[in-house]
C-alpha cells in the first residue's frame, strides 16, 4: 500500500447554525504517513476527521484522496475505515465475528464466496493476528456484553485495522484505556501503521500521545489550522503565542529585542537567537530548558513542587517570574523556598513570538 493513501484538503469549512465549527481548513497529507489532528475539546478536528469519512458534508471546500475528489461520496464508495470514539459494536456477535464482519463483508461485496475460495482460513488468520494486536488473543468467543469500556474500543480497533484500508481514520480510539495500556499501544498502533504503509489520521487531544505516534502534527483551534509540522518542531519553533500555550507548559514574557541576540524582559536582560525579529515581542522559554544550580544569573526559589520523574522550581529573576522543570536525579533534593540558586537560560532554549495574545 506504500505510495497510496494521500489525502488532501482544500479550503474546508462547516457551520451549525452561525457557528463555525471547521474555518477554511486546507492541508496535505502524505501517503503512508502517520497525521493527528490535535487540539481541545471544540476545536473542530472530530468535525474535519468526519468529512474526510464522508460522515459528514462540508458547507464549502473539497476533500481528495491519491488525487480523486471523494467530497460527494458516501463513506462505503472511499477507499477508508473509520474506528469512532462510541465504540459501534455488535452486540448479537462474539468479538471474532465482530472483527471480521467487515472483513466478510467486503467479500460478498465484491462477489467472493469464502468457502468456495478458500478464503475462511485467511479471515481467521486476519482476525487473530488483529486480536493478538490489541491484547484480545482469547477473547474470541466472547460477546460484547461481557467486555469492559477499554476491551469493547479494543475490539474497535482490531476490526478496522484488519481490513488494512488505504486511509484509517482515528477518533481518539485509546481514550477509554487505562495509562499504562495506552501507552504500550501507542507504540504497538505506530509500528503496525509503518509496517503496513496505510495512511492514518488520528484526532486527539492528547499532546504526549499525537508527539509519540505522529510523522505530523496540525494543531486546531476554534476550527482553524494554526500550525502543522513534525512533533518536535511544534513543541520548539510554536508559530505563534496560541500554540505555544497549548503545547507543553511555557514561559511566556513581555520583552522587546534591543539588539542582535539580546531581549529586555522587565529589566532583566536574556540572550535569544541572533535571528530573532526586533522590537516587542513574547519571549518563550520551556520549563525544562532552564538550568538550575549553575549559570551566571541568580534566582530566588520560590517555591519547589515535586511531580514524581521531575521537580518544579518557581524562580524570581529579578521582577521576572519563571517556572523550570528538573529531572528528579536528587541533585536538588536540599532546594527550599527562599534559597538563591544560580540558573541559565541559554540563547537557544528562547524563542521570540508574535505579542498578540489570545
Amino acid at each position: 500500500m506504500t505510495g497510496t493513501g494521500a489525502v488532501s484538503l482544500r479550503g474546508l469549512r462547516k457551520r451549525y447554525g452561525d457557528r463555525a465549527v471547521v474555518d477554511d481548513v486546507s492541508l496535505e497529507v502524505r501517503p503512508g504517513e502517520f497525521f493527528s489532528l490535535l487540539g481541545p475539546s471544540g476545536c473542530g478536528k472530530t468535525t474535519t476527521l468526519r468529512m474526510i469519512g464522508g460522515f459528514e458534508r462540508p458547507d464549502a471546500g473539497a476533500v481528495a484522496i491519491d488525487g480523486r475528489d471523494v467530497t460527494d461520496d458516501e463513506p462505503e464508495a472511499r477507499p477508508v475505515n473509520t474506528v469512532f470514539q462510541n465504540y459501534a459494536l455488535f452486540p448479537h456477535l462474539d468479538v471474532a465475528d465482530n472483527v471480521a464482519f467487515g472483513l466478510r463483508f467486503a467479500r460478498r461485496r465484491d462477489g467472493a464466496d469464502m468457502r468456495r475460495r478458500g478464503r475462511l482460513d485467511e479471515v481467521e488468520r486476519r482476525v487473530g493476528e488483529a486480536l493478538e494486536l490489541v491484547q484480545l488473543g482469547s477473547f474470541g468467543a466472547r460477546r460484547v456484553h461481557q467486555l469492559s469500556g477499554g476491551e469493547q474500543q479494543r475490539v474497535a480497533l482490531a476490526r478496522a485495522l484488519v481490513l488494512e484500508p488505504t486511509v484509517l481514520l482515528l477518533d481518539e480510539p485509546l481514550g477509554a484505556l487505562d495509562a499504562q495500556l495506552r501507552t504500550r499501544l501507542q507504540v504497538e498502533l505506530s509500528e503496525l501503521q509503518r509496517r503496513l504503509g496505510i495512511t492514518f489520521v488520528y484526532v486527539t487531544h492528547d499532546q504526549q500521545e499525537a508527539f509519540t505516534m505522529s510523522d505530523r502534527i496540525a494543531v486546531m483551534r476554534d476550527g482553524r489550522l494554526l500550525q502543522v509540522g513534525a512533533p518536535r518542531e511544534i513543541y520548539e519553533r510554536p508559530a505563534s503565542v496560541e500554540v505555544a500555550r497549548f503545547i507543553g507548559a511555557a514561559n511566556l514574557l513581555d520583552g522587546t529585542v534591543s539588539g542582535p541576540g539580546a531581549a529586555e524582559v522587565s529589566g532583566e536582560r536574556f540572550a535569544v537567537p541572533q535571528d530573532a525579529p526586533r522590537g516587542e515581542g513574547i519571549v518563550m522559554v520551556r520549563p525544562e530548558r532552564i538550568v538550575v544550580g549553575r549559570g551566571d544569573r541568580s534566582a530566588r526559589v520560590e517555591r519547589v513542587t515535586f511531580a514524581g520523574s521531575t521537580v518544579r522550581v518557581d524562580l524570581r529573576v529579578g521582577a521576572v517570574a519563571l517556572v523550570a522543570e528538573v529531572p528528579n536525579d536528587g541533585s536538588l533534593d536540599a532546594l527550599r523556598a527562599g534559597d538563591t540558586v544560580p540558573v541559565d537560560v541559554p540563547a537557544d532554549a528562547v524563542r521570540v513570538l508574535s505579542p498578540r495574545r489570545s
